[in-house]
């Protein structure tokens, strides 16, 4: 982030605090702001969980119920298919969290509202359509793009002027959006700005981001009493060294690499789509789906709500060491099984995050290593203590979020899961710091700096004749 844009944030964020008068109505504005968005995402969330359940309750139909998951989602996939090729729709292909980057750091000041406000609607009836149709990915995602286009276009419905307010409307309405399914008001906070502003977390809105992110927790709560995202057992406070180890051994070999895993499947999927004419990409990519989901669940017992859908449910019971996923080659073929239909159904153009499936695959691979851990005799380990290990440490390794991971933690799932989770994210963002810049770097030029003499400019006979500098 340049220098620049630093003073840019800074300079915004005086701006929102210049009178009392100026801090009321812009609290007021992201308050109506926040309820707008807790509606959209509650009735999408609501909507795609109800289509989902049609969709395994067929699945229980025998050979008859297997065929007709297959036409459902074909003909879901037509439509969504059809929808795609129409210039308008494109942009709201794929995750949209890019797109939501984007547009909140360089919002075009002369944009109407109906764009932002069109494009939030779009976003939705293509998010619906994959989750709901039977794809693999998660809501958090969609719903940034979501969040942050209603609080612009809310802003031109409220003739605001100022480029401050806009911007901080943006922000507030992913932090509302992203508060409204984890529940969980200050992670989402604090996820906003580490994910719109980089590295930088910027205090002057983050107070306003922590009050759009409130009131749909206080909503929820209020009409559906408190649900947890995610409810674990409860854990002492104290760890063993061997606990930490395998804490250390989830961040670094497992949460690591499962972000560049995570690029090597999307990779994978968009080569092997590329194989078929566009205008099929999301029937064929759906069909393949919903097959591999039905194969899992006839041969392997494995239930299609464990490899389609975000896998809410998936993770509770982990956590929970469920006896039906307590063996470790189930778990081993959750996360094969994720992980294909998660690339197909991204390769395809369907419209969903990589945010929860990264804390899923992440949460069922560190209760894996706890597992193995235990089968080979070299410790007793808890699988759900290295369940939440893995869920933090994935989405610091995907997202690049470690203070907001860490704060889920905390808020979800209590302090006392709080020490080897901190040593585990820590260690997780140096080592994808350091993968990062090694993929950069190249391996062949690594390696050629490992077995190249340094050139100190003596050339081979060590006359001076080197290479000039």
């Amino acid at each position: 982030m340049s220098g620049q844009r630093l003073e840019q944030l800074d300079e915004e964020g005086l701006s929102l605090h210049r009178s009392w008068g100026t801090v009321l109505r812009v609290a007021a504005l992201m308050g109506a702001l926040s309820f707008v968005v807790w509606l959209v995402v509650s009735t999408l969330r609501e909507l795609v969980r109800r289509a989902i359940e049609g969709l395994f309750h067929l699945s229980t139909a025998g050979a008859g119920g297997a065929v007709a998951v297959l036409t459902v989602m074909g003909v879901v996939a037509l439509v969504r298919g059809w929808l795609m090729q129409r210039p308008a729709w494109r942009p709201v292909v794929g995750d949209g969290i890019g797109l939501a980057r984007d547009r909140a750091m360089h919002l075009p000041l002369d944009e109407g509202w109906r764009g932002p406000l069109g494009l939030s609607l779009r976003k939705a009836v293509a998010t619906l359509l994959t989750l709901g149709g039977g794809g693999s990915g998660g809501l958090e995602a969609p719903v940034v793009l979501i969040g942050e286009s209603l609080g612009a276009g809310l802003a031109k419905v409220a003739r605001v002027d100022e480029v401050a307010v806009r911007r901080l409307a943006q922000l507030c309405g992913v932090a509302a959006g992203v508060s409204t399914l984890l529940g969980a008001p200050f992670t989402a906070a604090l996820f906003t700005l580490e994910l719109l502003h980089g590295d930088r977390i910027v205090y002057r809105k983050l107070a306003y981001a922590l009050w759009a992110a409130v009131i749909p927790f206080w909503l929820n709560t209020t009409l559906n009493g408190y649900r947890p995202l995610f409810a674990a057992p409860p854990h002492a406070p104290v760890y063993s060294l061997a606990e930490y180890g395998a804490a250390a051994l989830v961040a670094i070999a497992i949460s690591a690499p499962l972000a560049f895993g995570f690029g090597a499947v999307m990779r994978w999927s968009r080569q092997l789509v590329a194989r078929v004419q566009p205008t099929w990409h999301a029937l064929s990519t759906m069909l393949v789906v919903g097959a591999l989901a039905l194969v899992l669940q006839r041969f392997g017992g494995i239930e299609l709500g464990h490899v389609l859908g975000a896998g809410e449910e998936t993770l509770t019971l982990v956590l929970n060491n469920d006896p039906t996923l307590a063996v470790w080659w189930v778990l081993l073929m959750l996360i094969i099984g994720k992980s294909a239909t998660l690339g197909l159904t991204m390769g395809g153009g369907g419209s969903a995050g990589l945010l929860f499936p990264s804390m899923f695959l992440g949460g069922l691979s560190g209760a894996l290593v706890a597992q193995l851990v235990t089968l080979s005799g070299l410790a007793t380990l808890d699988p759900a203590l290295f369940a939440v290990v893995g869920i933090a440490s994935s989405l610091t390794a995907v997202v690049g979020v470690p203070i907001a991971a860490m704060a889920l933690v905390f808020e979800v799932f209590g302090k006392a899961y709080g020490p080897p989770t901190i040593l585990a994210c820590g260690l997780t963002f140096i080592a994808t710091v350091r993968f990062r810049m090694w993929e950069q770097e190249g391996l062949g030029r690594f390696v050629s700096r490992l077995v190249t003499p340094k050139d100190d400019g003596s050339g081979p006979s060590g006359d001076g004749s080197g290479p000039a500098p």
